[in-house]
């Protein structure tokens, strides 16, 4: 199974290029920081400093971790996976251990085995330097699978009001939308708003503020989901959440009654955002920004479909499934292949053109982390 068709089980490429930076860097939260500078001595003999003697050569396993670490920040993953493959676990150096395990267990290719690999990582190093990533990473996995609760146990080692890197803010954002997805839409709500000192301004403010959104509409506080999406698209306009926080939007103003400024924001999906799934959300509405091409009688819909993952088994795929569907994903089928062991692979929406499949995917991948694959109906 390829990394692209375990998609959803995998955290995401963004986590891959996380972890191999972190790996590069010595890591964001590693117990072994980097020594202050110090001065040279001088020579007893000369007076003047010493050269500094030339750095060590890393052995042939541990420069085959480091190349495989920059392939995967890079985002080449089959070269990554085989820089490391020809390393035995007996011949990995003396304090690379940490960053091999790792390494690995981001690489794994089965979608189920991902999971305990993670799970591996952090019962042998619960005091490893990659261990917030590696947390981040499986709490994405238990969200796929549906187990919302064993997800925010899991994400609950990071706080508002401390976390200042990249992985501690993106993990507030998936504890938050733990919360919603367990059914807690209010303590979503609160727990979010406790964030936002933490991720306004950030990179993250983006996916903070379409959360904050969405829980809001589920905890029927549309006033509150008004206010947050407005901020989102004044501040980000041509930011990837732009075509869901404006469809969001209009969402929010029919739910207070103003069916007509929802209408407008609708069109303005169309308009701004023509390829979009959004675009085709609000055409299946019934609002059309101008005139109806007649529909020809080759024009039929269903052509194309979004392939989310792809699993050993039939419950995690399901799971999956399910959760597609409460993020308002259509036409969401779980299909058995003819192999045997037999694959079941979860796919989403029904479209005619190849763009607009790539439409759904590209949301996914934004706002779940999803990988995917575009296929025939």
């Amino acid at each position: 199974m390829s990394l692209a068709r375990r998609a959803g089980v995998l955290a995401g490429g963004v986590l891959l290029v996380l972890g191999a930076a972190a790996l590069l860097t010595g890591g964001a939260d590693s117990q072994t920081r980097a020594e202050p500078k110090r001065a040279q001595a001088p020579s007893k003999s000369t007076g003047k400093a010493s050269p500094r003697a030339p750095a060590k050569a890393e052995s042939g396993e541990a420069a085959a971790i480091t190349a495989a670490a920059k392939a995967l920040a890079d985002g080449k993953v089959e070269e990554a996976r085989q820089l490391l493959g020809p390393i035995p676990a007996g011949k990995v150096p003396r304090g690379r251990e940490d960053d091999f395990a790792y390494l690995n267990a981001l690489l794994v290719e089965d979608g189920d085995a991902h999971g305990g690999s993670l799970a591996e990582y952090l019962r042998a190093y619960p005091k490893g330097r990659h261990r917030r990533e590696a947390l981040l990473a499986y709490a994405r996995v238990r969200y796929v699978r549906g187990e919302y609760g064993e997800a925010e146990r899991l994400l609950s080692i990071f706080s508002p009001g401390v976390e200042r890197d990249f992985t501690g803010r993106q993990a507030l954002v998936q504890l938050g939308l733990s919360q919603l997805a367990r059914g807690d839409a209010l303590g979503a709500l609160q727990f979010l708003h406790s964030c936002e000192g933490d991720l306004k301004d950030t990179p993250q403010a983006e996916a903070y503020y379409f959360a904050v959104s969405q829980a809001a509409l589920r905890a029927n506080r549309p006033m509150e989901a008004n206010e947050a999406l407005r901020r989102l698209i004044a501040n980000h306009p041509k930011g990837e959440y732009a075509p869901q926080a404006l469809y969001s939007l209009g969402v929010s103003l029919e739910a207070v009654g103003r069916s007509g400024d929802a209408a407008g924001v609708f069109r303005q999906v169309m308009q701004s955002y023509p390829e979009s799934y959004e675009a085709a959300r609000v055409r299946d509405r019934g609002i059309r920004v101008g005139p109806a091409p007649p529909l020809g009688p080759l024009a039929l819909r269903g052509g194309f479909a979004v392939q989310i993952g792809a699993f050993s088994r039939r419950d995690l795929a399901e799971s999956l499934a399910r959760d597609l569907k409460l993020a308002g994903v259509e036409d969401v089928s779980v299909k058995q292949g003819s192999e045997d062991p037999p694959v079941f692979r979860v796919r989403g929406g029904a479209f005619t053109t190849r763009d607009e499949a790539r439409a759904l995917g590209e949301r996914l991948r934004r706002e779940r982390g999803f990988s995917f694959t575009i296929v025939p109906r």
